[in-house]
């Protein structure tokens, strides 16, 4: 064996790998490694270092990310160490010990620009964005017009609801992009921030040099399809995702998307037909089923849930899909017991518990649905699924839980807004609001996943837009939101009061439109803290007080089950009102029969620390 300390003999072979790997002459490293692999030489950091390099390159990342970590244990202030290692974890998606590694390095090196990007880029797939975006302002601190960071940048700020601040970004880096792929790319990025900002022939514009520099960009095909059903041109639309089920027939995504569209058109004639002429792979019938569960073709959607188990009876997905379609064809005990199954086999975790108390709900048993409830919020606190369920469970049993989670008097509120700067009052600021919103406006039906019956949905995130009307509504609801936060009462102990914040952010908004007959089934908003609805434009009908048509409602469940109120609040709307309430409070519309539209804008909030 050749002694560890034969510098001559370690410095050759760290020589002669280096020159190879800068060649990309990987077999000739691997060659000058050998001594290295078979235990003939006892390395040092630096060989540790290029041999983990080489397994990089090589695609071996278990044996890059030991090398590496050898390495970094052998000299854990050397930053480049510390570096490849987070590289390497980070692609073995090792996540948790990749931030770790990176960070180490950055404590070590600061200004370590790749460093920066890598973990900027990690903390954005984790949905960290504040943090995300931090790092890559570093690395443009550090080093001024970097082209990919500004992509980066813009795609983060896309995400965190920024499109404006995105676009500047991607304009950035188009002026300093040299390489074509990364032009073709910046110009995806600037697609999407004009797309969010409602600029959807400018959106085109754009997916249209990308196109010209590089029509193979992965998504281009998508983003181009969703951008022309912005613009209405729905038969272009339909015409791509063809064609891309056509180059790629086994992306469930892709037959998602499409059947989608053709539901919101009506073609009934091609919907779901693209399935029959693709892979029966797993994913596409779990995409199958969800669409045929969503036209309440319940036996056919169990059918394929029942295959996809007996294929592999640990299927956790297609369990839990067969439990809800039993459930919504009227067999809770049934249903109950798969869900049961489904628990005793991949644990409780809160949204499976909320799901599994609604047959036990429909089977009579709201003592059941509310264990399973509060199994969840001992899991998960707060979570909306579980709440919405137990109050239904508490109305059931008359324990009195619903009313205090839910305070139908109290924490249902009624704001009657200002008009907005520049206009005398909130009529004509409503009209013109109401023209604004046209366009946005799709000319189909509503989605096949949407609460709304009988209307359009506006796609995307409303708020960030841009539009001015819009934004000038917003600085009304800010100042409401923040009157409604500040006059909660404060308890620990309550869902909704414990998570009172000063600050807070939307994580959605959009503009829906009721027609005759329209109407919001039941419903609660899962991912919000505080929802809403404002009115925009309203039908003659509402005035009517008895009969309540397009009257809005709370506390009535999605499914049926023998409560003494069903109903526990009616608010009447009225153009300028904001109603705010509880995100987890059951809510839905009564439908009217008029010819005008039923035009709101609704809205979620949650705490920001």
């Amino acid at each position: 064996m050749i002694k560890p300390d034969s510098a001559t003999t370690i410095q050759r072979v760290m020589t002669a790998a280096a020159n190879a790997l800068q060649s990309g002459n990987l077999m000739r490293a691997e060659v000058a490694l050998a001594p290295v692999f078979k235990g003939e030489l006892l390395p040092n950091p630096d060989i540790l270092n290029i041999a983990g390099t080489l397994r990089m390159k090589q695609g071996r990342l278990d044996e890059a990310a030991a090398l590496f970590n050898q390495a970094t244990i052998a000299a854990p202030g050397e930053p480049i160490f510390s570096y490849n290692l987070g590289l390497a974890l980070s692609r073995l998606g090792r996540i948790g010990q990749a931030e770790t590694a990176l960070r180490a390095t950055l404590r070590n090196r600061p200004d370590f620009v790749q460093a920066l990007f890598e973990l900027g880029a990690l903390l954005h797939r984790l949905g960290r964005l504040e943090e995300a975006e931090k790092n890559i302002r570093g690395v443009l601190r550090h080093a001024p017009g970097t082209a990919h960071a500004e992509l980066a940048l813009a795609a983060i700020l896309v995400d965190d609801g920024r499109p404006s601040e995105a676009e500047m970004a991607a304009r950035r880096g188009l002026e300093l992009a040299m390489e074509p792929r990364l032009k073709a790319q910046l110009f995806l990025q600037l697609a999407q921030a004009l797309r969010r900002q409602r600029k959807d022939s400018e959106a085109l514009a754009a997916l249209d040099d990308a196109a010209a520099i590089d029509a193979s960009l992965p998504g281009l095909a998508r983003h181009r399809a969703e951008t022309l059903q912005n613009l209405n041109r729905f038969d272009e639309a339909v015409t791509i995702l063809e064609q891309e089920i056509a180059r790629s027939p086994a992306d469930a995504t892709l037959h998602l998307d499409y059947n989608g569209l053709l539901y919101q058109l009506g073609r009934s004639e091609k919907f779901l037909k693209s399935y029959d002429r693709a892979p029966e792979s797993r994913e596409l019938l779990l995409g199958k089923a969800f669409l045929l569960a969503r036209e309440k073709r319940h036996a056919e959607a169990l059918a394929i849930y029942i295959g996809l188990q007996a294929h592999d009876p640990g299927d956790r997905l297609a369990a839990i899909g067969a439990a809800q379609v039993t459930t919504r064809m009227g067999r809770p005990l049934e249903a109950l017991a798969l869900f049961e199954a489904v628990l005793a086999r991949h644990g409780h975790e809160a949204k499976l518990l909320s799901l599994a108390a609604e047959p036990a709900l429909l089977s009579g048993d709201p003592q059941k649905a509310a264990w399973l409830c509060e199994q969840g919020l001992a899991n998960s606190p707060n979570n909306p699924s579980c709440l919405a369920l137990l109050s239904i469970a508490s109305r059931m049993m008359d324990d009195g839980r619903d009313e205090a989670f839910n305070g139908y008097d109290s924490l249902v509120r009624i704001f009657d807004l200002e008009p907005p700067e520049g206009f005398s009052d909130m009529a004509s600021f409503n009209a013109a609001l109401n023209a604004s919103l046209d366009r946005l406006h799709p000319k189909s039906r509503e989605l096949i996943d949407q609460s709304l019956r009988g209307g359009t949905q506006t796609p995307g995130h409303l708020f960030p837009a841009g539009l001015p009307l819009v934004t000038k509504l917003k600085q009304r609801i800010d100042e409401a939101v923040a009157r409604y936060i500040a006059e909660l009462g404060e308890d620990a102990d309550h869902p909704m009061l414990s998570r009172r914040a000063k600050r807070f952010g939307y994580c959605g908004s959009w503009s829906s439109r009721l027609h005759d007959s329209g109407f919001h089934v039941n419903h609660f908003h899962p991912e919000g803290w505080i929802s809403s609805c404002y009115y925009v434009s309203l039908p003659n009908v509402v005035a009517d007080g008895t009969a309540m048509q397009g009257w809005l409602k709370f506390g009535e469940p999605a499914f049926d089950v023998v409560l003494k109120n069903p109903i526990r609040r009616t608010v009447q709307p009225a153009q300028g009102r904001l109603v705010l309430f509880p995100s987890y409070t059951w809510h839905g519309t009564v439908p009217f029969h008029d010819r005008a539209a039923r035009t709101t804008i609704a809205f979620d909030v949650v705490p920001m620390p």
